[in-house]
């Protein structure tokens, strides 16, 4: 049976230095009489190379987005997410500073007691940082540095006593409701509106600029467009004599990702209400950008920025809590409601048709009186 892999042993690398100085690796295996071969000489690719001492997770952690890249904006959240860890004192000493092979499930438990007791993370984000941790750790495992993923098995359930940051529940909004939302994005209101931060020096009240963001808000309130998806509109996907937006890819941190990420599915057609039409016809062109809604600057919104003064701004004027995600929950339950087609509204919402009827869809009382009249 020459050449049955089943028997060879293969064996780690060994390292060498050939007298040119270059670095080299011996590949080995022992075969079926117990004898050592060498498999032939090989170089490490510099993208993927090891430094020579990984005595720590977080000289492990250094690299690792490096060597096994995701996506740049999965990268980004990745290398968040384990940094707010980093410093963390488990037993007495920094999770950085912790040695792979003495990090076991135990180290794990003592860092999400810390996440939920101490810094009163809320569920979801402990459940985040403890996946991140665990995919890095299988990377270091087949790198040979990690033997066990201390990470996985370690359960944070929903309604763990610890737990002081509940999730926020999921309210359904009344397009009217949405409207009156939207309508604050008027200049004149918004000159009205005082922001919650004084001036740094003076501390005179200040207030939002008269920019008209009605426009903007309403796209929120009359689709079901995740906030990513409505910041990355460009002008060429809007099509107002068919009343469809041609919805093709997601903005985060101020770039746009064109096409399906692998959790989301962003390209679809979306259709326009006809109101909505109406108040999108007379935007005024802008020669210095394609965006549809872009910053005064001319640039994609960043996250943060639009909360801090778009969003925000609608909240004050109209004394109502409306999170953006909410409107794409109303939009669907609305639908729904009405005897949308379930395959057609999972399409138009960019899911599968279970998480668009299951997920996505609320109760919202219209059918107590059908109920009263069945038992009569």
């Amino acid at each position: 049976m020459r050449g049955s892999s089943s028997l060879r042993r293969r064996e780690a690398p060994l390292k060498r230095v050939n007298p040119s100085g270059k670095t080299v690796w011996v590949a080995r295996y022992t075969n079926s009489a117990g004898k050592r071969k060498s498999a032939g000489t090989f170089a490490l690719n510099a993208a993927y190379a090891l430094p020579e001492r990984f005595d720590s997770f977080g000289a492990y952690f250094e690299t690792w987005t490096i060597r096994h890249p995701r996506s740049e904006r999965t990268n980004k959240t990745n290398e968040g997410r384990i940094g707010r860890v980093l410093d963390v004192e488990i037993e007495g000493r920094p999770l950085r500073d912790w040695p792979f092979p003495e990090l076991r499930r135990r180290q794990m438990a003592a860092l999400v007691d810390h996440m939920l007791r101490v810094e009163g993370r809320a569920q979801a984000g402990a459940v985040g940082i403890r996946n991140t941790i665990s995919a890095m750790v299988e990377d270091a495992i087949t790198d040979e540095v990690a033997e066990v993923n201390f990470a996985k098995g370690v359960k944070i359930r929903k309604r763990d006593p610890r737990i002081r940051k509940r999730p926020k529940k999921i309210r359904v909004w009344s397009f009217d409701q949405l409207r009156e939302f939207a309508a604050t994005g008027r200049p004149e209101m918004r000159a009205a509106t005082e922001r919650p931060e004084k001036h740094r020096q003076t501390g005179e009240t200040l207030y939002f600029s008269r920019e008209n963001y009605e426009p903007l808000l309403l796209v929120f309130a009359l689709t079901n467009l995740r906030l990513g998806e409505v910041l990355a509109l460009r002008r060429s996907q809007l099509d107002l004599e068919t009343g469809l937006l041609h919805v093709t890819g997601n903005a985060h941190e101020g770039v746009i990702a064109e096409g399906d990420s692998d959790e989301k599915k962003h390209v679809r057609e979306h259709p326009l209400a006809p109101s909505l039409v109406d108040e999108l016809r007379p935007l005024p062109p802008r020669i210095d950008t394609p965006v549809l809604f872009p910053t005064p600057a001319g640039r994609v919104w960043r996250e943060s920025n639009f909360h801090r003064d778009v969003w925000k701004a609608a909240q004050i004027a109209s004394d109502m809590d409306v999170r953006p995600h909410e409107c794409r929950h109303s939009w669907i339950t609305h639908m729904r409601a009405e005897g949308i087609d379930p395959a057609d509204l999972a399409q138009v919402s960019g899911h599968d048709v279970e998480t668009a009827t299951r997920h996505y869809t609320h109760s919202t009382g219209r059918s107590m009186e059908a109920m009263r009249a069945v038992i009569g």
